[in-house]
């Protein structure tokens, strides 16, 4: 065989030897995803590197990302950026903007937000959470501030000597008003000559019979009446009357509101606040806010809004700068890029990887081809010079 014939027959076969192996080489980092076996026997490198060991990469590249790639430290110099300040103050100016323009009513917004169905189950939640903390909110303050001891007269504001006599007087005249609106009425003529008729019947004897022979029952009220009056227009009646109130107001004024309130109600004055507490109209305070327009919320408020926009952000910012170690913790994101690794199919990943490192690839098996051809050469030339 002549020198140079045999000196290319080497090289092509070198080339063609390195060029596959790479070739190979590649390919057995993803085949075969499963263990190939003959009989009982596992072939060698079966599965392919990293279907076996893709549980070790999982694991490696949670904590990389963890460690290395997305830190708490990296979030939080992220976040405080003034970049990313800047665009969430951006942000927030034309959400005010937008909602200052938006015709929408805030049930309309509620309902593109969350849906129709999902906001009706959130009303509902509203309404039982607004009266759940109404009525925690009044046991808390009862409890601290001791209301049931109290007495009426620190809860009343104003009470004292002279209050309480302009408060009787008045009472006074207001009860004896209508004793006297009630007397001059149809019902209370009427109770009137029911009165003098039992008082007749009740007399007995020969003045009972006198009575009830000569007397008119209708002439009796007639003359009843303006005497009745006078005695509750007089300055007796009205002085005496208030003196009676002001003395229950004093001695009432002592006592807790607590135990007048349950006197009245007949029940725990706690529990009747609290039951009054869940009588309260949410669902249609709720309803009734549905229908007011968005811009009619935010227009009084729009430019101490948009001023305040910097310092809310930046507060904002730094909650959520402090809040990331702790989230970071509560996600475990090392486990969770582990998981989500191991979920990954092999395929997927294949093609990701052949499609951004394809070219290198190539590039690695054609380096396979010039040097086996270059040890070829070698090779070859090396045999022709120990002949």
């Amino acid at each position: 065989m002549a020198d140079w014939l045999y000196v290319v027959i080497n090289v092509v076969v070198a080339a063609f030897v390195g060029g596959i192996t790479n070739h190979f080489a590649i390919k057995m980092l993803f085949h075969p995803r499963k263990p190939v076996h003959i009989g009982k026997f596992k072939i060698p490198f079966t599965p392919g590197l990293i279907p076996k060991r893709r549980d070790d990469i999982a694991g490696s590249l949670g904590r990389v990302v963890a460690e290395y790639l997305v830190t708490a430290e990296g979030l939080q110099e992220t976040v405080l950026r003034p970049a990313f300040r800047q665009k969430a103050e951006g942000y927030l100016r034309g959400l005010i903007e937008r909602w200052e323009a938006s015709p929408l009513t805030l049930g309309e917004a509620a309902v593109r937000t969350w849906g129709e169905a999902e906001w009706e189950a959130m009303k509902s939640r509203l309404a039982g959470e607004v009266r759940r903390a109404s009525a925690a909110g009044l046991e808390h303050l009862w409890r601290r501030y001791e209301w049931d001891g109290i007495p009426l007269k620190q809860l009343v504001p104003g009470w004292s000597e002279e209050n309480r006599k302009k408060w009787s007087t008045a009472a006074a005249q207001a009860i004896l008003q209508a004793v006297e609106e009630e007397l001059l009425s149809a019902g209370g003529q009427r109770m009137l000559s029911k009165m003098a008729s039992g008082l007749m019947d009740n007399a007995g004897g020969f003045l009972g019979t006198m009575a009830a022979i000569f007397v008119d029952e209708d002439k009796l009220v007639q003359k009843l009446t303006p005497a009745l009056v006078r005695a509750l227009r007089g300055e007796e009646t009205v002085s005496k009357t208030a003196g009676a109130i002001e003395a229950r107001l004093e001695l009432y004024g002592e006592k807790p509101a607590a135990e007048l309130l349950a006197a009245l109600t007949g029940e725990e004055a706690l529990d009747w606040l609290a039951g009054k507490l869940g009588l309260l109209p949410v669902e249609a305070w709720i309803e009734h806010a549905e229908e007011t327009p968005l811009r009619s919320l935010l227009a009084p408020w729009k430019e101490r809004a948009i001023a305040a926009v910097p310092a809310v952000t930046l507060r904002a910012l730094n909650l959520t700068a402090n809040g990331i170690p702790a989230a970071m913790q509560a996600v475990q994101l090392p486990q969770l890029v582990e998981e989500q690794v191991r979920k990954f199919p092999v395929e997927r990943l294949e093609e990701i990887i052949l499609s951004v490192s394809g070219k290198e690839f190539r590039a690695i098996t054609w380096l396979g081809v010039l040097l086996g051809g270059i040890i070829g050469l070698f090779q070859s030339l090396l045999m022709l010079v120990s002949r």
